[in-house]
């Protein structure tokens, strides 16, 4: 029989596990890709507006999440439908689990694709294609993956075996041994190319970019709003699974502070790492694909080692994919272990298969499938939309909506018994009110730039008011998305801009 705090799938051996999961969860593409970017935009103060909503947002709702998650000590859909049942809840709130278990899934196809791509660029760069420092070299290796499905598909289906090795040896054979691993191993690769930076780089120009105090805008707030909200990973399922195997007396808010933390200091890093090394060579800071894939190994290209650097850079984005592929991969397998009663190797090898099948579908997106679009949207970036503008606002919503209303206080109340009750009321206090209107906004302003995307590709949609401008400012600094990346104009050899 089971003891209290255990799992048919396993446990963590220590709260210092978990750590390191939930931070290499959370410690995705969108820290190297992203962060860094909006900070330099919006000035120091950024950093400040974004711990500010992190403490008030992403914290909040990540801790009901992985309180939920260490409730019902099992899959998402099977910790929320236990729990449903227990607390006498209206069925709907089942819906939590479900739509947990697709985003997870979904996000795990994307990343499975983009984590493809890094592992090519590890080979790129190590082979020399990208020595010369010529654009043309870079847009060639793009080209390559593009024009040919079969060859970034055996990158796709090369990424996805890495992450079914780590999830078909189980909880702790694993994912522990994983955690204890990868993201340490990723703190090691990001100190070495900061080094690499401080030497070679423009750093002082970059610390400016980074931490120079400006005024902050209302956009700003909602930038920061908005990547404290989704950097943490909620409405995945990931931190779900993994509060599963969390131990009985760990203490919820500390560990997510701490991961928030570290999540943070990461993205600055990132920062620091990336952008002297543009500035070296003369190329401006731009967020999303084209940073990663275009501007950096351009970047390390034409600098003395910078091939060995440009190699270490991709392998950390080979990490931080596969870290967070791990976590957003497990709560499918956590479900099919349970709903089909199958071994843990059968489970993951399932879900694997059906991961690899829809991201072959986002990779036809961008060649022989590249007209099989709605509304102007390919599968790949139908994807990107779906998981991160509609699923995981919606998600979190219900999280916060369930875990500070509908649930009965003293449900979510035992996984705080060992805090004092006036940190459980402020915490519930927030995650009841301040908490569900800031994921409100952000799924408004999601739609709003959903709509502004698409009208801007064709504005007689019926949709779109006729003779009304969406402000550039609402979208400037908006997630690029994959083939925006590829399919820029990286031929004309010319520095790419910040809109990209």
């Amino acid at each position: 029989m089971l003891g209290k705090h255990e799992t048919i799938h396993g446990s963590w051996n220590s709260q210092l596990t978990f750590v390191l999961a939930a931070t290499g969860a959370a410690v995705g593409l969108a820290n190297l890709w992203k962060f860094p970017y909006l900070a330099g935009v919006h000035g120091g103060g950024f950093i400040i507006a974004y711990a500010l909503c992190l403490l008030l947002v992403g914290i909040p709702v990540v801790m009901a999440e992985v309180a939920l998650g260490r409730q019902g000590r099992k899959s998402p859909i099977g910790s929320i439908n236990a729990l449903v049942v227990r607390a006498g809840s209206a069925r709907a709130w089942k819906s939590i689990g479900i739509l947990a278990v697709i985003s997870g899934f979904l996000i795990l196809t994307l990343y499975s694709v983009v984590g493809g791509m890094a592992l090519a660029y590890v080979f790129s760069s190590a082979f020399g294609e990208f020595v010369g420092g010529q654009p043309g070299q870079v847009v060639d290796v793009l080209r390559r993956l593009e024009s040919s499905p079969s060859y970034f598909s055996s990158w796709h289906t090369l990424f996805l075996l890495l992450v079914v090795v780590v999830l078909a040896r189980g909880v702790n054979r694993g994912l522990e041994k994983a955690a204890r691993i990868l993201f340490p191993m990723m703190v090691i690769l990001i100190s070495v190319l900061l080094l690499f930076s401080m030497r070679h780089g423009e750093m002082e120009r970059a610390v400016n970019f980074l931490f120079t105090l400006r005024k902050l805008t209302p956009q700003a707030w909602m930038d920061a709003l908005g990547h404290a909200f989704f950097t943490l990973g909620i409405g995945a399922g990931a931190m779900m699974v993994y509060g599963a195997y969390m131990p009985g007396r760990a203490k919820i808010g500390r560990l997510m502070l701490t991961v928030a933390l570290l999540d943070l200091l990461v993205a600055v890093a990132a920062g620091l790492v990336i952008f002297p090394i543009l500035f070296v060579g003369h190329l401006e800071p731009i967020a999303g694909f084209g940073l990663i894939f275009h501007s950096a190994p351009l970047a390390y290209s034409t600098l003395e080692g910078g091939q060995f650097m440009s190699v270490i850079f991709f392998v950390l984005v080979t990490f931080a994919a596969w870290s967070s592929a791990i976590a957003v991969m497990e709560p499918a397998v956590a479900w099919c272990v349970e709903k089909f009663n199958v071994n843990r190797r059968f489970a993951t090898l399932l879900v694997a298969i059906a991961a690899w099948g829809v991201g072959v579908a986002a990779i036809l997106s961008f060649s022989s499938w590249q007209h099989v679009q709605l509304y102007g949207i390919n599968v790949f970036n139908g994807l990107d939309i779906v998981t991160s503008r509609l699923l995981l606002p919606v998600c979190g919503l219900l999280i916060a909506l369930y875990a500070g209303w509908f649930l009965k206080k003293e449900f979510i109340g035992e996984q705080f018994a060992n805090y004092q009750s006036w940190f459980f009321s402020l915490w519930r206090l927030i995650l009841r009110w301040f908490a569900p209107l800031a994921v409100v906004t952000i799924f408004f302003v999601n739609l709003f730039e959903l709509r502004h995307d698409l009208c801007e590709k064709d504005h007689r949609r019926a949709f779109c008011s006729a003779g009304v401008e969406v402000s550039a400012a609402s979208t400037s600094v908006s997630k690029p998305t994959l083939d925006e990346g590829i399919n820029s104009d990286a031929h004309e050899a010319t520095t790419p801009s910040p809109s990209d």
